[in-house]
């Protein structure tokens, strides 16, 4: 079970909501270089007295990195920045600004020194992750992508195409960003009057039984600790396909999965393989 901590402020606000999360028992958390927190991330594992050993740092490449030795340096700095000596996850955070063929090479060479655990994509389509197998690439093992019951519909493809390619399918967006007028759903509200949930835990257990990892964000640590008690309940069936069945737009997030397919040197890393 992870925090993210996208658009948690640096400094004290990031610090606390990470020392608050492993406090209740997480233990993953997920940041970017974008984000502008690795370091506030950094002090707070070092802060919350939790080994290195037991946490799972994921941070990601943004789109002004790509291409093959900008995608190392990027690393680098993230590390720097966190002050670790190497993270369990690296993602490619889009497939925005191409050279992912380059880009992925890269990861995979700093895979190699050990410098990042795994290698994984965030916001790609079926065309992104088809152009690296196209070109005898190892797969990523996860793809992180807005996911949640008003975009399960129209992604059911990609969520096909993941799983069919042992691609884990890492939620972001799990509790429609937090916006009221969605948490209200009349479906959703009948499902926690029976469950006696709240609707951001109903949410979250639905992307649990649906396979997916998942990384809500908050700041305040009543609601850190609430969206982890998840575990005590589970949804039927019916209540499944009830709340898959939820429709509207949310309007919070990017859509990089429709971009273009941009290779780049596609020999950099080649000899490698």
């Amino acid at each position: 079970f992870g925090l993210g901590v996208y658009r948690s402020a640096p400094g004290g606000e990031t610090e606390d909501a990470v020392i608050w999360a492993l406090k209740a028992g997480y233990r993953s958390i997920d940041t970017a270089a974008v984000y502008r927190n690795e370091a506030s991330v950094g002090a707070a594992l070092r802060a919350s007295g939790v080994p290195r050993e037991e946490v799972f740092v994921t941070t990601k490449l943004w789109d002004d990195a790509h291409g093959y030795d900008k995608a190392i340096e990027a690393c680098e700095r993230s590390l720097g920045e966190l002050g670790l000596d190497y993270v369990d996850l690296y993602l490619i955070h889009s497939p925005n600004t191409g050279k992912l063929v380059e880009t992925w090479d890269a990861l995979l060479e700093l895979q190699r020194h050990g410098r990042v655990r795994s290698v994984g994509v965030s916001n790609f389509g079926v065309q992104h992750i088809e152009a690296l197998k196209q070109h005898g690439r190892p797969m990523p093992v996860v793809n992180q992508i807005e996911m949640h019951p008003m975009v399960f519909q129209e992604r059911m493809e990609l969520l096909q195409y993941c799983k069919s390619n042992n691609i884990l399918v890492e939620a972001y967006g799990s509790v429609f960003s937090g916006k009221k007028q969605f948490l209200s759903d009349p479906v959703l509200e009948k499902v926690c009057s029976d469950c006696g949930k709240t609707a951001s835990q109903v949410l979250l257990r639905w992307a649990h039984q649906m396979g997916f990892i998942i990384i809500p964000k908050s700041i305040r640590q009543p609601r850190i600790v609430e969206n982890m008690q998840i575990f005590d309940f589970t949804l039927s069936p019916v209540q499944m396909d009830a709340i898959s069945s939820i429709s509207g737009e949310l309007g919070c997030y990017w859509e990089p999965i429709h971009a273009a397919v941009d290779l780049g040197d596609t020999r950099r890393g080649a000899s490698t393989l």
